[in-house]
């Protein structure tokens, strides 16, 4: 969601420090260690090692959960680690945005097992899916080039229909919204609210005048609300508990939104944020209570778009307007609908 910086500073050059961001929880204070979360399961413990060269890596240790894996590096020295939090926290490895913050916390135990993030996107080949494409060549053949494969991208969990069906009906109680997709054709404007990295996906508000209306109304009650309602006590806190917390949105800083809680560990909570298309890890504490269900009466902003050609760059492409039209529904995924840019 955010247009985090992803060149990495030398630390040489970089003296504002300021107050990096601190992964939670009650653990022995090691200020020399930094913490970085949401990486891909199968990452090398040489890569973070590589990524991290610059800062003085001492020692490196990586955990498992069950969609990624995180690590922790004890660094030169406490300033090391804030030079690595402010130039890397939010950056993007293999096209996942990873969390790096000071790890003062780490338990004399294995850390809990902690859902942090989506797993990978995979080309996955035409035959496995049962559609027709070429053969896969042999071993001593010639391997075909990237732009002639057939090849389709796996979709991504979020955007899968069991996966929204089953958060519609904890957050709306129906899912018409879902329904209401595929009605969309012809020629519109879309607002980016997320994408995934070199993959054709997207999450995006379809800019209409109802759409306007809900977005102007929901905003301005959530703006309301927000310094109102109280935060959450971890008890309360559970898988599909509906709630409050601040999404980044790029430039614009930070705002207020409805999310769904997927997963909680320790003192973090993977949460979705329904109008966004996001998913992302917060604090516990930092989440608000938001359980009216006058808060969800209007659907999720957001629906999940594949282009018809093409993936994303590695940049983040947050709060642009893509012109274009609606060609058709995935055909895996009919709620997704394709999307064709419009000619130059």
């Amino acid at each position: 969601m955010s247009n985090h910086n992803t060149e990495r500073n030398n630390p040489k050059t970089h003296k504002n420090l300021g107050n990096p961001p601190r992964h939670p929880g009650s653990f022995r204070k090691k200020d020399s260690e930094v913490f970085i979360g949401n990486l891909p399961l199968d990452v090398k413990e040489m890569e973070m090692v590589l990524l991290l060269k610059e800062f003085g890596v001492k020692s490196v240790k990586k955990c498992m959960s069950l969609c990624s894996s995180f690590v922790f590096l004890e660094l030169a020295s406490p300033e090391a680690v804030q030079l690595a939090v402010q130039c890397l926290n939010g950056s993007l490895v293999r096209g996942r945005r990873i969390t790096v913050a000071v790890a003062e916390d780490r338990r004399p135990h294995e850390p809990a097992k902690i859902n942090t993030g989506m797993p990978d996107l995979e080309l996955v080949l035409c035959e496995e899916l049962g559609l027709n494409s070429d053969p896969v060549p042999k071993a001593d053949t010639q391997i075909l080039t990237p732009s002639k494969q057939k090849a389709l991208y796996a979709v991504p969990i979020e955007m899968r229909t069991s996966f929204l069906v089953h958060m519609l009906k904890d957050c709306f109680q129906e899912v018409s919204w879902l329904l209401s997709i595929a009605k969309v054709t012809g020629k519109v404007g879309l607002l980016v609210m997320d994408t995934i990295p070199q993959s054709p996906y997207f999450w995006a508000i379809h800019l209409t005048k109802e759409c306007h209306q809900n977005m102007q109304k929901l905003f301005t009650a959530l703006a309301e609300v927000e310094s109102q309602v109280p935060f959450l006590i971890k008890q309360d806190v559970h898988q599909g508990t509906r709630c409050l917390a601040e999404c980044v949105v790029g430039n614009e800083g930070n705002a207020w939104n409805r999310c769904w809680v997927l997963e909680k560990a320790e003192d973090l909570a993977m949460v979705f944020f329904v109008d966004f298309g996001h998913s992302a890890t917060v604090p516990l504490n930092s989440l608000r209570k938001l359980d009216r269900d006058e808060f969800w009466k209007i659907k999720p902003l957001a629906q999940p778009f594949a282009l018809q050609e093409g993936v994303f760059p590695p940049q983040v492409m947050m709060r642009q307007i893509l012109e274009g039209k609606v060609v058709g529904q995935l055909q895996r995924e009919p709620h997704i609908l394709k999307f064709a840019l419009e000619a130059n």
